[in-house]
C-alpha cells in the first residue's frame, strides 16, 4: 500500500501508526540501537523539548524523556554539560566559561557519558557554536570534551569564516566538525545553499554537514539532490518539516520537506547518515507526545 506524506501524518495523528519496536529487534540489538529502524539510525536534537531548559540540573529529565521517546542516540548541546555564571556581566561570564573549559577534565565528561550509556543512549555529536573569540586552547578543550563524551565530533551553527578558523582542529583529535544550515540567503557568511555548504566542506576533509531538512526546504533547496551528490560528506540530517519560500514549520507530512523520500534514500543506499528528529512548530500536545508522533511517522515510512 502506498502512502503519501499527508497520509502518513493523518495516520500518525489518528494513532494508527504503532510505536512499539519489534520484539526480535529489541532482543537482538544493543540498548544504544533501540532507535535503529530498518536501516536508518534515528536520534534526537533535544531542542524538541522546548519546555525544558538546557542546563546541567535538567540533564536527568532529558535522559528520562529520551528513554520515553525510545531514542538511542542524541545530539547533545554543550549547555547540558557546562555551568552557567549568573549575576555577572556577559563578558565576565564568557571568561569564566573559558577558564572552566580549560580546567575541566576528561573524567568529568566521562561521568556524563556514563549517565547516557546507562540509559542506552549514545552521544553522536556535541553541539557548540564556535566563535572568533575561542582561543586555540579552548577549541582543543572542546574537542577533548566531545571525545570523552564518546561523540564522533562537534556540530554548530557558526558561519563560514569560523568554520575555516577551526578547520585544522578536528583532525588533530581524530574527529569531525559539522556545519549546519539555516535559510538566510542574505548573509554571505551563513550556510543556506549548496554553494555555501560546499564552501565550508572544502576547508578540510574532516568537516561534515548536518543537513537541516526544514531550513533547506524553506530556502527552496533540493534536499534529495544534495544528498545524492554529497552523501559521503553528510554525517546527519536534522529531520523536520517546513513550507517552501521561507514558510512556517509544520508537523511531519504537512510541510514540503521530502521526509519519507529522504529516509528511504538513506535506507536503500545504506548510507551511514543519522536522522536526528527536530521540530519547531507549535503543538497542543506535550513535547514527548509530539516526538512520539514524529518517530511513529518515520517508522511507518520505513515499514
Amino acid at each position: 500500500m502506498n502512502f503519501t506524506r499527508r497520509d502518513f501524518a493523518r495516520a500518525a495523528v489518528a494513532g494508527i501508526v504503532g510505536s512499539a519496536i519489534s520484539t526480535a529487534f529489541a532482543q537482538s540489538s544493543a540498548k544504544s540501537n533501540r532507535s535503529y529502524i530498518n536501516g536508518v539510525q534515528f536520534g534526537l536534537q533535544p531542542f524538541c523539548y522546548h519546555d525544558l531548559a538546557n542546563n546541567i540540573e535538567n540533564r536527568p529529565e532529558l535522559i528520562r524523556r529520551l528513554v520515553k521517546n525510545e531514542m538511542g542516540m542524541v545530539e547533545l548541546h554543550a549547555t547540558w554539560c557546562e555551568p552557567t555564571f549568573p549575576g555577572v556581566s556577559a563578558k565576565e561570564a564568557r571568561e569564566k566559561l573559558r577558564s572552566w573549559r580549560l580546567a575541566a577534565t576528561p573524567d568529568y565528561y566521562r561521568k556524563i557519558k556514563k549517565e547516557f550509556d546507562d540509559a542506552g543512549i549514545t552521544i553522536f555529536t556535541y553541539y557548540i557554536n564556535f566563535a572568533e573569540d575561542h582561543t586555540d586552547g579552548e577549541v582543543d578543550a572542546i574537542f577533548e570534551a566531545a571525545k570523552a563524551l564518546g561523540a564522533k565530533g562537534c556540530v554548530g551553527s557558526h558561519g563560514i569564516a569560523v568554520t575555516q578558523r577551526v578547520a585544522p582542529f578536528p583532525g588533530k583529535h581524530g574527529m569531525f566538525s559539522c556545519i549546519h544550515n539555516h535559510d538566510n540567503h542574505s548573509d554571505p557568511d551563513a550556510y543556506s545553499s549548496e554553494e555555501t555548504l560546499m564552501k565550508g566542506l572544502s576547508f578540510s576533509p574532516n568537516i561534515r554537514a548536518v543537513l537541516d531538512v526544514r531550513h533547506y526546504t524553506a530556502g527552496n533547496g533540493d534536499c534529495l539532490g544534495f544528498l545524492e551528490r554529497h552523501h559521503e560528506r553528510v554525517a546527519a540530517v536534522h529531520l523536520g518539516d517546513r513550507r517552501k519560500n521561507n514558510g512556517r514549520s509544520a508537523p511531519f507530512g504537512e510541510g514540503d520537506a521530502p521526509i519519507i523520500e529522504i529516509l528511504r534514500m538513506i535506507r536503500d543506499n545504506q548510507w551511514p547518515i543519522v536522522a536526528l528528529l527536530e521540530f519547531e512548530h507549535g503543538t497542543l500536545r506535550t513535547e514527548v507526545e509530539e516526538v512520539r508522533l514524529m518517530f511513529d511517522y518515520c517508522k511507518r515510512a520505513l515499514a
